[in-house]
């Protein structure tokens, strides 16, 4: 299975990928436009919105250029999907002309070899299209190389991505998750109180817009934008669940959690005025012998939210309890 934050039918050219080297893509795509003396090399890839060209060799007609998005009705590509792994050649000249794009108007045939997801997926094909009638163009042989290097990369992008799914870092927002902030706050509040700073954990929570009812993805990342922007930078914010930031801060007064908290409403409040939050917040001194767990379930304690879990846990208690009470007597 691919990683779950690989999205198919989203263009590679739309998505976060820096791990691939795109440019090593053109290249072999100019390699193989020699070795083949033909027209054009390309890279396509099936997507949601059809075929688009990922990257291509240089070409003189200026087609089959990066970006190029082909309907996914187009009948040549829709062929391709279950090219066999030792590639395809196809003549063009025999196909309709309706069946064609216009840009294969010239082009008499396409030499094809698919790439493949790491999961045995469609991902695309690599593309060798020509005008003229030359030795080794009904051999596929020679993209082999090329075909197992992109399927290579595309293995090494998955793997990436699955261990960033796993990582530290909220995907949305770019902050710690719960596991980062787990990991990295009790080093920095070590070295806080080593130098006898002042700590506190300061509890957001986003409430719902009331007009939709929801917290959508770019509420989260404006209020996670306006924390980062008002701490300092030996203070470590995190986005610790899908409605709560949690931010350990170092101060020189109590007083300094109010300021803070403050700021962030009236930030949050100037760039969205429908969005309201809830704040939660503790302070403690640098002899606190508390360590992190305690401290932040403590801060929690403060968000109505967290009260009113605690309320409606303390109701079915007391219910439970007169149940067996009444079953007793009976």
């Amino acid at each position: 299975m691919l990683p779950e934050n690989i999205d198919t039918s989203i263009s590679l050219l739309e998505s976060d990928n820096t791990q691939l080297n795109l440019v090593r893509w053109m290249h072999q795509c100019e390699l193989m436009h020699r070795y083949y003396e033909s027209d054009v090399v390309f890279v396509i890839q099936q997507t949601g919105q059809g075929f688009e060209i990922i990257v291509s060799s240089i070409s003189e007609a200026r087609c089959f250029t990066t970006g190029t998005l082909f309907e996914k009705e187009t009948p040549v590509f829709q062929r391709l999907v279950h090219t066999p792994p030792e590639g395809l050649y196809i003549d063009l000249t025999s196909q309709k002309s309706q069946d064609l794009p216009k840009d294969f108007n010239e082009a008499n045939s396409m030499l094809t070899r698919p790439i493949l997801w790491p999961d045995g997926t469609h991902f695309g094909c690599i593309c060798v299209l020509n005008s003229r009638t030359t030795k080794s163009e009904t051999d596929a042989f020679m993209l082999e190389p090329f075909q197992v290097l992109l399927q290579q990369e595309l293995s090494l992008y998955c793997q990436t991505q699955r261990i960033e799914s796993l990582s530290m870092r909220d995907k949305d927002t770019g902050m710690l998750n719960e596991y980062g902030f787990i990991m990295m706050a009790p080093r920095q509040l070590s070295l806080g109180r080593r130098f006898g700073a002042h700590a506190g954990i300061i509890f957001f929570e986003l409430l719902p817009d009331p007009l939709i009812k929801q917290i959508q993805e770019h509420h989260n990342r404006l209020l996670g934008k306006i924390i980062q922007d008002t701490i300092r930078t030996a203070d470590i914010a995190a986005h610790y669940d899908e409605s709560q930031f949690v931010v350990l801060v170092f101060i020189d007064s109590e007083r300094d959690l109010l300021h803070i908290s403050q700021r962030v409403e009236k930030l949050l409040y100037q760039q969205n005025e429908s969005l309201k939050i809830d704040v939660s917040c503790n302070f403690f001194t640098p002899d606190s012998s508390l360590k992190l767990s305690p401290m932040i379930e403590e801060s929690k304690k403060g968000l109505k939210s967290e009260q009113e879990k605690q309320e409606a846990q303390l109701a079915i208690l007391e219910q439970e309890t007169r149940d067996e009470a009444s079953n007793t007597l009976s």
